[in-house]
């Protein structure tokens, strides 16, 4: 490829050319970076875009969940009726004992 350039550039082609000659003969891979036409600029694009996407996303769910408010805690929250458990206890002894 070197020296198909070197020629090229002997004959004093110009470089777009020689690019076109390079594509033609080794396909679009040769470029080092594609062209800025049809599917090639939407491959370039699309990544970043949804990288942006992406960071967006995770920042507004970090805020919503930052900005969630506080469970509510009842006043007596273990507080328990007593009457009816104490019954329930005295039969669970009786019923493990030997």
């Amino acid at each position: 490829m070197r020296n198909e350039l070197a020629a090229a550039l002997g004959r004093v082609d110009s470089d777009s050319l020689v690019q076109q000659a390079f594509v033609q003969k080794y396909g679009p891979s040769v470029l080092a970076a594609p062209t800025t036409t049809k599917f090639d600029r939407t491959a370039w694009i699309i990544p970043f875009a949804l990288l942006v996407l992406g960071f967006t996303l995770v920042i507004h769910v970090v805020r919503v969940w930052k900005n969630r408010p506080a469970p509510a805690i009842a006043d007596d929250l273990y507080a328990v009726d007593c009457v009816g458990i104490d019954g329930y206890r005295e039969q669970g002894r009786k019923e493990t004992e030997t």
